[in-house]
């Protein structure tokens, strides 16, 4: 007896559950085309972009590298100097008022060679900015070289004379 009404359990059951399956046929979606199907022309391209323009003018790069010449010319006229105060120092004590007048040489080396770097890191800001415009400017490429190039031979200067004076 219990197994015949376990069946006539199941049977009910499954006879539930496929009459949850037969619905009306006004549920189903309608087949008929749709608005964007029906129209015959596409949708315009949208408007080109405007052209990129330079992210610096030629005036305001000229404007950095007089900058940079100036802070390179103030750098050789004080490197004479430092090196002669730097030979003068060699193997002095740390104490003596030689080597203190070559570090205080040194430090305004230093100085001006932080003068050429704040050039640098302009026109390398440039240079981020024309790279995120997608503009890219071969003219404040060249200048980015040649400062970088300035730089490079100052702090060769400076580490030589730090040598010379025997740090």
């Amino acid at each position: 007896m219990r197994r015949e009404l376990t069946k006539s359990a199941i049977l009910a059951a499954l006879l539930a559950g496929l009459s949850a399956c037969a619905g009306g046929s006004d549920a189903y979606p309608s087949l008929a085309m749709r608005p964007f199907e029906t129209s015959d022309a596409p949708a315009p391209p949208p408007a080109p972009a405007p052209a990129n323009r330079p992210v610096i003018t030629a005036d305001r790069l000229a404007g950095i590298m007089a900058d940079a010449a100036a802070a390179h010319s103030a750098f050789v006229a004080g490197e004479e100097r430092a090196a002669r105060l730097a030979r003068a120092a060699a193997g002095l004590p740390i104490e003596s008022n030689a080597r203190a007048a070559a570090l205080v040489a040194l430090a305004d080396l230093d100085a001006q060679r932080g003068k050429t770097a704040g050039a640098l890191a302009k026109l390398d800001a440039l240079a981020a900015e024309a790279a995120g415009a997608l503009s890219p400017d071969p003219a404040l490429s060249a200048a980015q070289t040649e400062v970088a190039a300035t730089l490079a031979r100052e702090d060769s200067a400076i580490a030589r004379l730090w040598e010379a004076m025997g740090s």
